[in-house]
């Protein structure tokens, strides 16, 4: 009997060699449609957990005479220097335990626009702490970071300890609209609530309700690599292509976003940035952020965010180089003012 008419399993080595080429051919065409399968479900249950954060939007607004979701005591006037003293101080339902949400110069309090979930997630029963619509299903690098937090710090706890969640709060809604009126939003007075503009803003005072932007997600996960590029809302210069998720103000970005009267829609970054370029000034200017967005990598690196991939314009290692205006983040005219057209 010749080599190729040897049998194995009752089919020849050819034969054999055959169902392996198309078995090959087959996986090479079904993996790709199965990746971009998953991709589609993942994306389709992030936009599934914005409107669950609208929803809880709304029974916090009920709850709460209207008002955005706010843990600030922004009324306060003094207090020491000690941590937990200025008015950015949270304190967790029924807990004892202070968090001062500290920041260099502008960034006083703007780092609980990550961290929200964790302070009133539990706030509707118990349990909702740990719940799964805090964190988008492709954002590993947090998903991995939450299952370790337990693993690292033996005395963590769910009912006391602060985390990050996939989306964020813009920081306009417990600021006043006159803090973004200009095109550099002015430094918080950490023990002067009053004089940094700080506001407990309500839901009915939004100006486009269908238009602002209150959460969104904080990279765009449907995209493995990204273009870097300085934006300065005027001239762009092209920094090349780097691995990792464009973050969600990156040019070519296109984040899901949930809007004041609970839609959950997907926004290209590239149109809002085309209607800030409009001849129009008037139009130009409602859709310019009152700044870029360049936090500073000890920021980060102090919540414990500094290896995820974001975009600073700084260089630093473990960060993008990319800089672009902050869209949602810094609105301009904040409540007052508008993110996307619908």
């Amino acid at each position: 009997m010749s080599r190729s008419n040897r049998r194995i399993y009752g089919f020849t080595l050819i034969e054999l060699l055959v169902v392996i080429a198309i078995i090959a051919v087959l996986l090479g065409l079904l993996l790709p449609a199965l990746g971009k399968a998953r991709l589609t479900a993942q994306t389709v249950k992030s936009k599934a957990n914005l409107r669950s954060m609208g929803q809880l939007q709304m029974l916090y607004a009920g709850e709460f005479r209207d008002s955005y979701i706010n843990p600030f005591n922004t009324s306060k006037t003094g207090g020491g220097f000690g941590a937990g003293t200025g008015w950015a101080s949270a304190r967790k339902p029924g807990l004892a335990g202070v968090y001062e949400f500290t920041g260099p110069g502008q960034w006083y309090s703007e780092m609980y626009a990550f961290h929200w979930y964790s302070l009133v997630g539990g706030w509707l029963h118990d349990g909702d702490y740990a719940s799964e619509v805090q964190f988008a299903p492709a954002d590993k690098i947090l998903l991995d970071r939450f299952e370790d937090l337990a693993v690292d710090n033996p005395d963590f706890n769910l009912n006391t300890g602060i985390w990050d969640c996939s989306y964020v709060l813009s920081p306009t809604v417990w600021f006043s609209s006159k803090r973004y009126e200009d095109d550099t939003r002015p430094t918080p007075s950490r023990n002067n609530g009053p004089a940094s503009l700080a506001r407990r803003n309500k839901v009915s005072e939004t100006s486009f309700p269908a238009n602002k932007v209150i959460m969104w997600e904080r990279f765009d996960w449907t995209q493995t690599s990204r273009r870097t590029t300085t934006d300065t809302g005027f001239s762009v210069i092209d920094r090349g292509i780097e691995p990792g998720a464009p973050q969600w103000n990156n040019s070519e970005a296109n984040p899901g976003v949930l809007t004041a009267d609970g839609s959950v829609v997907a926004t290209k970054i590239a149109d809002i940035r085309q209607l800030a370029l409009n001849e129009n000034p008037r139009v130009a200017r409602e859709f310019t952020p009152t700044d870029l967005w360049r936090p500073t990598a000890n920021l980060f690196n102090n919540y414990g965010m500094g290896d995820d991939g974001f975009e600073i314009g700084s260089g630093v290692e473990g960060f993008g180089g990319g800089l672009y205006p902050a869209y949602f983040w810094a609105t301009r005219d904040g409540i007052k003012g508008r993110d996307i057209v619908r």
